[in-house]
């Protein structure tokens, strides 16, 4: 009928006005690197450590930002970190994954243009709504970290909402209580995830992405506090501590196929399929030692505590039900 025919038009310009918004916003939101990951796809997959590559870039990074930019000019802590901020921290893209989707040293999942064409063409957002904003962005591959399987993009959320972070929690410190501080910083990270950066982009709410962002936090605060500072003076020019590890920040949360995701009514639906087809592996050998070896590491974070609470509260839908053990429940 004509008024079947307005009101489906209507909805039709809605859906229109609200995916050209969201197209803008990402494109001038500073969290537009908002990639998305798809660790299940490497599953089985041969993957070199990289973690002496990963540390070796950022140690010569924050080095060569100390040495030509920061000694020689009386500087204290506090500006030095500003400084490393600006080498790290980028509007869009992030500085270390440019690097790590463009060099020969770190192996990754895929790798190579047929290897990448198949991944974006089977990855867990291939199947698509019509559009969908979340496919115009690159996927990040897969990398390994002393034995722990993360997206790259993960390591961008470390450096980059990372320092939203400390800087949400810098602004703040003084007007609250350590722990009161502590849950709205984490409740600042969840509506992060819940703007453009996460869900009204792509459609997804990601812990995985969350844990990284609060490890960040805790990498700048170490820059320049606690019993050992990564940040030293030594015969009046700053160093940086030859002892950094990365992977010292990095645990299985970062894994986005042992921490689900939380995903709307709308992506689920394809994603659910895709996710799946993963279901006969997850009794193969590769998997069960991996999802062993990750269970003698998890430990609950307070990001994991604060979600739990959320979830509790009725104020964000169960990361459970998206795992890939509820998904292939019931499935031959």
């Amino acid at each position: 009928s004509r008024q079947h025919g307005i009101r489906l038009l209507k909805r039709l310009n809605a859906n229109f006005t609200y995916r050209l918004v969201v197209t803008l916003l990402s494109l001038i939101s500073p969290s537009a690197q908002a990639l998305e990951t798809d660790q299940f796809y490497a599953w089985g997959k041969p993957n070199e450590d990289s973690t002496h590559y990963l540390n070796a870039w950022v140690r010569l990074q924050i080095q060569d930002v100390l040495d030509t930019r920061v000694n020689g000019v009386p500087r204290d802590c506090g500006n030095a970190v500003e400084f490393i901020q600006k080498r790290l921290q980028h509007s869009i893209y992030q500085p270390i994954e440019l690097w790590i989707n463009s060099t020969d040293l770190v192996d990754r999942v895929p790798r190579g243009i047929e290897e990448y064409q198949d991944y974006r063409e089977s990855y867990l957002l291939s199947k698509t709504v019509p559009l969908d904003t979340a496919r115009g962005l690159q996927p990040s591959p897969t990398l390994e970290v002393n034995g722990i399987r993360i997206g790259s993009d993960k390591l961008a959320h470390f450096f980059s909402e990372g320092w939203w972070y400390y800087s949400w929690w810098k602004k703040h410190r003084d007007d609250m209580s350590e722990d009161e501080l502590q849950q709205k910083l984490l409740r600042y990270g969840v509506k992060l995830e819940w703007w453009v950066q996460g869900k009204l982009l792509t459609g997804v709410i990601s812990p995985a992405d969350m844990e990284a962002n609060y490890q960040g936090f805790i990498f700048y605060r170490q820059l320049c506090s606690g019993n050992e500072p990564l940040l030293s003076r030594q015969d009046g020019h700053w160093q940086f501590s030859t002892d950094f590890d990365i992977s010292a920040y990095i645990s299985p949360e970062w894994d986005e196929s042992w921490n689900a995701n939380i995903y709307s009514k709308l992506r689920w639906k394809n994603i659910r399929k895709t996710m799946a087809g993963y279901c006969p592996m997850l009794n193969s050998t590769w998997v069960e030692q991996q999802r062993t070896h990750y269970a003698e590491l998890d430990k609950q974070t307070p990001t994991d505590e604060f979600i739990k609470n959320l979830v509790a509260e009725g104020e964000l839908p169960d990361p459970g039900f998206f795992d890939i053990t509820s998904v292939c429940e019931g499935l031959p």
